[in-house]
């Protein structure tokens, strides 16, 4: 597993024997200027992954993001699609946060499904 950020507002590695990309989300990012590295972040993760990857998106301790911040979640989820991502499975906790996010992948193109459960979430972008 190789850690590409951590930080208070998220953590992103990547296991490249998977091909797949794990992303946590923490508490509130108030806006762009708490998150400046994501979207450089996202760049080098997908540098080291391949065509058909997948993502495993840890949102259970997210809360609703602002509009500025819903921006750059959209553009990154736009390069996530573009290099080619095959499944994303979420894990939810707050609903309004899960209802956002739902909002940009529809938007995206992320084929994504969401979860309660981390076991299965790992099952299901395993198959």
């Amino acid at each position: 597993m190789i850690t590409i950020a951590k930080n208070e507002q998220y953590s992103l590695k990547v296991d490249i024997t998977k091909n797949r990309a794990f992303l946590k989300i923490n508490g509130f990012w108030r806006n762009k200027e708490d998150i400046p590295g994501y979207l450089q972040d996202w760049n080098e993760a997908i540098n080291k992954l391949s065509k058909g990857f997948t993502l495993l998106t840890d949102a259970t301790d997210m809360t609703i993001h602002p509009g500025d911040v819903r921006d750059v979640h959209s553009k990154a989820q736009e390069k996530i699609v573009k290099a080619g991502v095959k499944k994303v499975a979420e894990l939810h906790g707050e609903n309004v946060a899960s209802m956002q996010l739902d909002g940009v992948s529809n938007e995206s193109g992320m084929p994504k499904k969401n979860f309660n459960d981390r076991t299965k979430a790992e099952s299901w972008l395993d198959s």
